[in-house]
């Protein structure tokens, strides 16, 4: 309940925040080797997955949009779906930006990766680059969080 607590309090929220829903609102369900969280054994316990998924992120959002805290200063909620399908071998993933400061909606046809991320989240917090965050393919997602 840290995240509800922080967003309530008027001045105690972190600059940054990283949430990660547990398995049954992750829609992975199913942990190979344990046993099962969220079955997927049959298509309609995969739809009722993909629905406690799909309603934990609008909660996660419109809480977070709803609070003191997205109303003050310059704030990004930063959206990661983190896995395909494993039908393609690019791995293409899903990265939706929504801010308070900037027109949303914007599409941006760069090609990112995970350290382009990591990258532009240290320029904003005016890091050091870690590791391949370094690397001239890792490139700031200017185009996505408006400048």
């Amino acid at each position: 309940n840290g995240l509800w607590a922080d967003l309530q309090s008027r001045n105690n929220f972190p600059n940054l925040a990283v949430i990660v829903p547990n398995q049954c609102h992750d829609m992975h369900g199913f942990v190979s080797g344990g046993p099962p969280i969220c079955s997927t054994a049959t298509p309609a316990e995969s739809a009722l997955l993909m629905s406690e998924g799909d309603a934990e992120v609008a909660k996660l959002v419109n809480g977070i949009k709803s609070s003191e805290a997205w109303q003050k200063g310059r704030n990004a909620i930063v959206l990661v779906w983190d896995e395909n399908d494993f039908s393609n071998a690019a791995n293409r993933v899903l990265l939706l930006v929504e801010t308070n400061y900037a027109p949303n909606g914007r599409v941006s046809n760069r090609p990112y990766d995970h350290f382009s991320l990591l990258r532009t989240l240290e320029a904003g917090f005016g890091l050091p680059c870690l590791n391949h965050a370094c690397d001239s393919t890792s490139k700031i997602m200017d185009d996505m969080f408006g400048k």
